[in-house]
């Protein structure tokens, strides 16, 4: 006799609301349906006001956070690409802490001003929200101003789940859940969806390799869009993907439901 694994529950969370009209769509789209529970919105984004008033919609049963965005984004005299980044801040280039500091309080003052009140949760467009100086930075403000209520995402994977997760949790996981501790605020405990996102093909074995092995109040990562001219391949595959009925018989095959990430 078979015995059945434990339930574990997840949150889903697509990455990029407002970035593009292809993301916000697919978002929306798998929001209403249910196949999703989290979306990160980059609050500058060029496609955020147009489609804001149906993402609002969705909430609270959506949790909606802020994506912070520092390497794509006009709207910041600082902003630079990630490679930059990665110098300034682990090779002890230091930024400019003060502006800095200003323009985490400027996205997170637009996300409040957009949706009303705080984000669910803050994550980091390119993971940028883990680095040196950045995460200090971010996690003093966010507890500051919302004391525990928001959660922040780490990118910490409890299983080895290929090279590139390994590089993304190296560059500040383990630090930001130091940090998390320190300061009382909480996080997902497992963290998976990293993949190459050039490659098409396959997303239903590698979700059913990241469901087959992530914790219970584990995170997937995603970039779904909805597909056409715009859209790139792999990421309409991931819609492709969560609008189709293999994604709720994969979830029932490992015992896993879908919950919220964040507050309440």
């Amino acid at each position: 006799m078979t015995i059945p694994p434990a339930r574990r529950r997840i949150a889903v969370c697509a990455d990029d609301f407002g970035l593009t009209d292809a993301a916000s769509r697919s978002i929306l789209a798998l929001g209403a349906a249910g196949a999703i529970t989290a979306t990160s919105c980059a609050v500058d984004g060029p496609a955020v006001e147009g489609y804001l008033q149906a993402l609002k919609a969705l909430r609270p049963g959506l949790a909606v956070g802020l994506h912070l965005n520092l390497t794509e984004n006009p709207h910041f005299a600082g902003c630079q690409p990630l490679p930059r980044w990665i110098l300034a801040t682990w090779l002890r280039r230091r930024p400019q802490l003060d502006s800095l500091q200003a323009e985490v309080r400027r996205q997170l003052d637009r996300f409040e001003a957009l949706f009303g009140g705080a984000p669910d949760f803050v994550d980091g467009h390119e993971h940028v929200h883990q680095f040196p100086v950045l995460r200090d930075l971010l996690l003093d403000e966010i507890q500051a101003r919302y004391g525990s209520a928001v959660r922040v995402r780490s990118t910490w994977p409890s299983h080895f789940r290929g090279a590139k997760a390994a590089l993304i949790a190296l560059l500040g996981a383990r630090s930001v859940r130091r940090g998390l501790l320190a300061r009382g605020l909480r996080s997902n405990r497992d963290f998976a969806g990293v993949y190459d996102l050039k490659a098409t093909g396959g997303y239903a074995r590698r979700m059913d390799e990241w469901l087959r092995t992530l914790d219970d109040g584990g995170l997937v990562m995603c970039h779904p869009e909805w597909p056409g001219a715009a859209a790139d391949p792999a990421r309409a595959q991931e819609h492709a993907f969560f609008s189709s009925p293999d994604w709720p018989r994969l979830l029932r095959s490992w015992n896993v439901a879908l919950a919220r990430f964040g507050s309440p």
